[in-house]
């Protein structure tokens, strides 16, 4: 297979980027950077980029896009409504409750307009990280619990099953899911990542699930069947995300980071902390938006 013929989208560059996802309605594409806390935004075929940051916040952990062009943000003091147009931020709901030593982290919507959102444990080693399922109307439940880093998630085309990345457990695990519960079922691994840490997660048109591999220069495709299709290879090693974006939904974007952790030493040569772009002949799904 040829080298990929990866493009850079714009020289922006952020210490952990994360969280690209494609906004079909503003034709803008958005990402973050984990650490920032920012936010960042760019018009289809513009070159500037509009970006938010979050002052007394650590860390960004996700984001969904909301209704009335706002984003439902998940930052240390909780989850919150975030409107760009007016920079107000109005508090919505907050199930990790601050615990000491735990940052939200990764969190999709499902194709029933729920959030799967999970925590991360700061120190990467005791399992108290909770993946939480949060209704439109403020509502949250426990979904699932014990591990050290909540992330992914992403789900299939019918809405049927969640894949989830048990990070420090180098695992894609996959379970059952059903718009009537918020509960989850038949928890099972789907795939055992051994180049990396199991990272961002997305599924394509095809019913394939693409898995960014921190620490691995790489983003995998696997078969529904959790055999794998096709591995990129990438020139850095922080593979945190990957998304499909573009007004066809054909670009492929893979969010990377220069830095190694919360407290370790950061590495600003090279190319990592760049979003890197690739054509290719596979569609991406719409992402959902939440009814808040």
């Amino acid at each position: 297979m040829a080298a990929p013929d990866w493009k850079i989208l714009t020289p922006l560059r952020d210490r952990l980027g994360e969280n690209p996802m494609w906004h079909a309605s503003e034709n803008a594409f958005y990402w973050s950077d984990w650490f920032g806390p920012t936010i960042h935004r760019l018009a289809w075929g513009q070159d500037k980029v509009e970006s938010w940051s979050f002052p007394g916040e650590t860390v960004l952990g996700s984001f969904v896009f909301a209704r009335g062009g706002r984003l439902l943000v998940a930052v240390d003091s909780g989850l919150k409504l975030f409107d760009p147009a007016t920079g107000a931020l109005t508090p919505f709901a907050d199930p990790n409750g601050r615990r000491e030593g735990l940052v939200y982290n990764d969190g999709k919507l499902d194709r029933f307009g729920r959030l799967w959102i999970g925590t991360y444990e700061l120190a990467e080693v005791e399992p108290r990280g909770i993946l939480y399922c949060v209704m439109p109307d403020g509502a949250w439940h426990v979904a699932d619990s014990g591990y050290a880093s909540c992330n992914g998630p992403a789900f299939s085309s019918d809405g049927a099953t969640m894949y989830f990345s048990d990070s420090v457990g180098r695992r894609i695990m996959a379970y059952d899911i059903s718009p009537d519960t918020p509960r989850l079922s038949n928890r099972r691994v789907f795939a055992q990542i051994e180049n990396g840490l199991p990272d961002g997660l997305t599924v394509d048109a095809e019913g394939c699930l693409w898995c960014a591999q921190y620490g691995g220069a790489a983003v995998t495709r696997f078969r529904p069947d959790g055999t794998v299709d096709r591995v990129l290879e990438l020139p850095c090693p922080i593979t945190a995300s990957v998304a499909f974006g573009g007004p066809e939904l054909t670009t492929l974007f893979v969010a990377t980071g220069f830095s190694l952790g919360v407290e370790r030493a950061e590495d600003e040569t090279g190319p990592g902390g760049l979003m890197f772009t690739l054509e290719t002949e596979i569609k991406g799904l719409p992402e959902p938006v939440f009814a808040a």
